[in-house]
C-alpha cells in the first residue's frame, strides 16, 4: 500500500529579493513499512521535501499525500492533529526531542499524554521501548547523564512513542559515532519490523544506505535516481517523460544541451546531436 505519494511537488520560498525553486516537479512514492534514504547535495532540496512531508511548510504547487491525507489543504488544527497521530520526527540533534527535566521514562510517556493515552498504556508502552531500546537500565536518568548514542536512541523512542505510520529522520546519525550509529540504524529496523513504521530518512552516511529499502537521489528539485541492493542505481522518468542523466554519464558519453533519442529493438538509445 502507498503511504507516501508525492505529484509533481514545487517549492518555492523568498530569499532576500529572489525566488528560489527548492523542489521543482519532484514525484516519488513510498510503500508501507519500506525504510527509505534520501541523499543529495546541499540546496538539492531534501532538506524541503521533509519540511512539506512533515506539514512545517506547505507546497507551493502540485500535491503532497501521507496516508491519504493531502498535506497543501490542512487547516493548523488538522495540521498539529497530523503531527501527533501520523508521523514522528527525530532531528539531527536529540535534545531537541527531548525535555532536560525529565527522566527517560517521562519522555517516552511524555507525546502519549499529549495525545490523550492512559497512564497505564502510556507505562506500558515506554516500558517496551526502553526495553527495545536497550534503555531499561536508564529508565531514571534525564537526558544529560546519557551518552549521545542513548540521546539519540532515547529521541527515537520519543517519536515513535505513538506508533505513527511514518517516522520522518534528519541525518540521524549524523553526530554519532560508528558504532552507535549502526545500533541506531539496529533499531530502526526492528521498530519497522514490529510496528510496520515506514522511515524516511535524509543523510549524508553512506553506512546508512547499507541499512534501508531503496536510496532516492535528489537532483534540483527532481528525483533522478534509485537504488536498490538487487537492482543497482536506476534512473527515474518522471510522469512528464522526463529524467536525469548523471553528469559523469553526460561527460564521458560527450552529450551536449542537446542529444538525439532513438528506439533499437526494445532499447531507447541516447546519442549525441551534431549540434550538441
Amino acid at each position: 500500500m502507498t503511504v507516501i505519494e508525492c505529484r509533481s511537488l514545487v517549492h518555492i520560498y523568498k530569499a532576500t529579493d529572489l525566488e528560489v525553486f527548492a523542489l521543482q516537479g519532484l514525484d516519488m512514492t513510498i510503500e508501507e513499512g519500506e525504510v527509505v534514504a534520501i541523499v543529495g547535495a546541499s540546496g538539492s532540496g531534501k532538506t524541503t521535501l521533509m519540511n512539506v512531508l512533515a506539514a512545517v511548510e506547505k507546497p507551493s504547487a502540485g500535491q503532497a499525500l501521507v496516508e491519504g491525507i493531502e498535506l497543501g489543504s490542512l487547516t493548523d488544527r488538522a495540521r498539529d492533529t497530523y503531527r501527533r497521530d501520523v508521523i514522528g520526527y527525530v532531528w539531527q540533534n536529540a535534545t531537541l526531542n527531548l525535555t532536560p527535566e525529565l527522566t527517560a521514562s517521562e519522555n517516552l510517556q511524555l507525546p502519549q499524554l499529549l495525545a490523550g493515552r492512559p497512564r497505564k498504556e502510556r507505562l506500558d508502552r515506554a516500558t517496551e521501548l526502553l526495553d527495545t531500546l536497550g534503555l531499561s537500565h536508564r529508565r531514571d536518568h534525564v537526558p544529560a547523564q546519557l551518552s549521545g548514542g542513548e540521546q539519540q536512541r532515547l529521541a527515537l523512542g520519543v517519536a515513535v512513542a505513538n506508533r505513527p505510520k511514518v517516522l520522518l529522520a534528519d541525518e540521524p546519525t549524523a553526530e554519532l559515532d560508528r558504532a552507535s550509529a549502526r545500533r541506531m540504524l539496529e533499531d530502526l529496523g526492528k521498530l519497522r519490523d514490529r510496528d510496520g513504521t515506514t522511515v524516511v530518512m535524509v543523510t549524508h552516511d553512506h553506512e546508512v544506505e547499507r541499512h534501508v529499502d531503496r536510496v532516492l537521489r535528489i537532483r534540483d528539485g527532481r528525483t533522478s535516481t534509485e537504488t536498490r541492493a538487487e537492482t543497482g542505481e536506476l534512473l527515474i522518468v518522471d510522469p512528464a517523460g522526463r529524467l536525469q542523466l548523471p553528469k559523469s554519464v553526460r561527460q564521458e558519453a560527450g552529450l551536449g544541451a542537446r542529444v538525439r533519442v532513438r528506439v533499437d529493438g526494445g532499447r531507447v538509445i541516447i546519442e549525441r546531436a551534431d549540434d550538441g
